[in-house]
């Protein structure tokens, strides 16, 4: 019997409890539904493969948690749980037209619908797209407005949203507010991570629940299909942080009837297709032919989360090398992984499974 199936591109989080048999979205969700208290050893391999970023297919920071991998199925037998390859089913058809029935559905949820506006070419498409709908009337544009070094897009966001005649919220965000909301923002994507950008999805999510937004749209995803990278490791952030915030997450990219046309043609890294349709739909110059930016966070001080002794007690712990912490990849990487361990709230050093 197939208990679930998780999307190609991990888009929906599935894990498991494997002595249990019991499945849910995230970790902290398969261990309540399977009453284990406490929750279980860490998995010295799998954290080494985060921290390394070398991640572990299948695996997560807790040895009795499994996590679903992308495009695979969770399956029930006499025998337990077992994943197996789920068929893909690649479906050429217009991306303009796909798109358009994807927002369509969001716009007929019946629910307060805004737009993540970054002022990249993906959320830029969906924006020309709403506008072609009549929906701009109804659907806000909201930017997060950082004012650090090279990590704020609002100038070029603001330029779309001036073009399309979009209402706009702005959401000002300080290092200190991506400093606050760290901790949550850990304790809902339950894996550790490399750089604070995800914080930013959580504060805007957050900004929108606050305003009575109950769909958000964004542009997540494109990268992801396009360049067929099945790594799981930003589209179910995405999903969880949305969900933490209680607002239902609605990227067009990943949305089934997208996504088999997008897996019909040729891997496409520069997003040409989405270009072309761009260009159609009278974008920017500069989105249609220019180079894609990167979205990583700059450093910011950690000083009040990161715990350097516990650290390198915490590495030896789980035989690991300790972390000199010199770099800011580092030292995010460990002070998520810290906090993930503290809210799942049972680590016990004799328990540890090392790595072989």
């Amino acid at each position: 019997m197939i208990v679930g199936t998780r999307d190609p591109f991990g888009f929906d989080r599935l894990h498991y409890h494997p002595r249990s048999g019991v499945s849910a979205s995230g970790i902290r969700a398969v261990l309540r539904a399977s009453g284990q208290q406490p929750a279980g050893a860490p998995d010295a391999a799998a954290i080494a493969g985060y921290l390394s970023g070398e991640r572990l297919v299948g695996r997560t920071v807790l040895r009795d948690v499994l996590a679903v991998p992308p495009g695979h199925a969770l399956i029930r037998s006499p025998q337990g749980l077992t994943v197996q390859p789920a068929p893909e089913r690649p479906q050429p058809a217009d991306l303009g037209t796909a798109l358009r029935a994807s927002l369509q559905r969001a716009l007929d949820s019946g629910k307060r619908v805004a737009l993540a506006l970054s002022g990249g070419l993906d959320s830029a498409l969906l924006l020309a797209l709403l506008r072609e709908l009549g929906a701009l009337r109804h659907v806000t544009a909201y930017i997060l407005v950082t004012d650090m070094p090279d990590y704020c897009e609002r100038d070029a966001a603001l330029e779309l949203a001036t073009q399309m005649q979009a209402n706009v919220k702005i959401v000002r965000a300080t290092e200190a507010d991506f400093i606050a909301a760290l901790p949550r923002t850990t304790h809902a994507v339950e894996e550790p991570m490399f750089n604070l950008h995800p914080v930013a999805k959580l504060l805007l999510a957050e900004a929108m629940a606050a305003d009575g937004v109950e769909v958000a749209i964004t542009g997540d995803g494109a990268d992801q299909v396009l360049r067929r990278d099945r790594s799981a490791n930003y589209l179910p952030l995405c999903h969880a942080l949305f969900d933490a915030a209680s607002v239902d997450l609605h990227p067009p990219f990943v949305d089934a009837a997208v996504v088999a046309h997008l897996t019909s043609i040729a891997p496409d890294p520069n997003k040409q297709c989405l270009r072309d349709l761009g260009a159609r739909l009278n974008l920017p110059d500069r989105l249609v032919h220019g180079p894609k930016r990167g979205r990583l966070a700059p450093a910011m001080d950690l000083a009040t989360l990161l715990d350097r002794d516990r650290t390198h007690a915490l590495a030896d712990t789980l035989g690991v090398a300790a972390p000199a912490l010199q770099t800011d990849t580092e030292r995010v990487l460990w002070t998520t992984l810290t906090l993930i361990l503290d809210h799942l709230d049972r680590l016990h050093p004799d328990a540890v499974h090392r790595p072989t």
